[in-house]
């Protein structure tokens, strides 16, 4: 029976992975696509980052909900829907013809990533023991940064956009028939559910008093505001970036491809090597000034493609190691644990998404323009401020 459930809990991953596989990949084709893009529909630098980072908008709306609908009912009825509908808008983008239907149908996209931001932590804290958690929502992550890559990096390899949206599309429905027929609660939160209606409805509303008045809920979601910021803002402009250097688009999006990949080999290792090392606020800060240093110089240092394929691997690496374990820290407080993880889940994701829609679309890409020197520079800056938040974080053990 307990090898039946931890063979299940690998389905369950594979599905919280492939989850956040499909909207983020076909997300980060519009990357890919940055020039042809804004030219094909005449968008302007701005116009273009509020339709790059539109997948991110239901997050700050939707995140605490998420959260508490999950707390409530249980992960396969709300993951089930949320992939429907994340499925229903890439079919959608397909069939885009301007900038008004770009954008909200990279919103409806990003409802399924939406429902696994808040969640990912809960859905997998109840098939892995707590020592698993953060390895596993490293995984996770890192399939979340190949997906990055991968929509960035293939962009080139097909014959058109629109061939790569239809693409985009069809593993978009494929996730969403995984989820309809392989995913499931564990047999025990029904039972509770049923039995004891009354306390459940108490409890999400303590769920959201006790989330939302736990400092270090604050504290982990301000984190993830500056770092995630910063990664996912220079994946979204370093292949324009790179271009506007005089390196040909397919190069650019190979290169601008190694900061996801670095990522993706940091999840997977990073929260090993900080529980190994034990001192993990201070390689916190550690990772957050060599990333803010990569972020700054490391995509003008050289006019090789493969050095600044090295140097942007190592930014990725520095610039995503963390955030499984600021991810899972919920899980780990004593008044929150697996019960509120999905509630606690939704602020911080709330606050995060925020930060990743409203900075780089709002504040700095109208600041910068197309200087991307300058647009760099403030990207680095959000880790610089990072270096001082980590410090309020709570001691974490090993």
């Amino acid at each position: 029976m307990t090898k039946k459930k931890n063979s299940y809990a690998v389905v369950i991953l594979i599905l919280v992975c492939a989850g956040i596989f499909a909207p983020n990949f076909g997300q980060y084709q519009v990357s890919g696509f940055g020039p042809q893009l804004m030219k094909a529909m005449g968008l302007s630098t701005s116009q273009f980052a509020q339709i790059a980072t539109a997948p991110l908008i239901p997050g700050i709306f939707l995140s605490l909900v998420a959260g508490i609908l999950v707390d409530k009912f249980g992960a396969r009825r709300c993951m089930v829907l949320a992939m429907l509908l994340s499925a229903l808008g890439v079919i959608w983008r397909y069939f885009a013809a301007g900038y008004t239907a770009m954008y909200f149908s990279m919103i409806a996209m990003g409802i399924g990533a939406t429902f696994l931001s808040s969640n990912n932590a809960k859905i997998l804290g109840q098939w892995f023991p707590p020592h698993k958690i953060a390895i596993t929502v490293g995984i996770y992550l890192g399939v979340s940064n190949g997906a990055i890559a991968l929509g960035t990096g293939t962009a080139s390899l097909f014959p058109s956009m629109q061939a790569a949206f239809l693409f985009s599309a069809g593993i978009a429905v494929a996730v969403f028939l995984l989820y309809l027929f392989f995913m499931r609660d564990k047999k025990t939160e029904p039972v509770r559910q049923t039995v004891e209606q009354p306390e459940e409805r108490t409890s999400i509303l303590d769920g959201i008093r006790v989330s939302v008045k736990n400092k270090y809920v604050w504290v982990a979601a301000i984190c993830l505001l500056l770092n995630v910021t910063a990664f996912c803002s220079m994946s979204q402009f370093l292949p324009q970036a790179l271009a506007a250097r005089g390196i040909a688009q397919s190069a650019a999006n190979t290169v601008a491809m190694a900061l996801t990949l670095g990522g993706l080999v940091s999840c997977f290792f990073s929260p090993t090597i900080f529980f190994m090392i034990g001192r993990t606020k201070l390689l916190m800060v550690i990772y957050s000034v060599i990333a803010a240093l990569g972020m700054a110089f490391a995509w003008r240092l050289s006019d090789s493609t493969t050095v600044l394929f090295l140097l942007i691997f190592v930014t990725g690496f520095f610039a995503n190691g963390f955030n499984p374990i600021l991810l899972s820290l919920p899980i780990r407080l004593e008044d929150i644990g697996i019960k509120y993880a999905g509630t606690a889940g939704g602020v911080i994701a709330t606050i995060q998404l925020a930060g990743t829609v409203i900075i780089p679309s709002y504040i700095i890409s109208p600041i910068a323009g197309t200087n991307y020197s300058l647009m760099f520079l403030l990207f680095a800056a959000l880790d610089v401020l990072l270096c001082f938040v980590v410090h309020l974080l709570p001691k974490m053990e090993r």
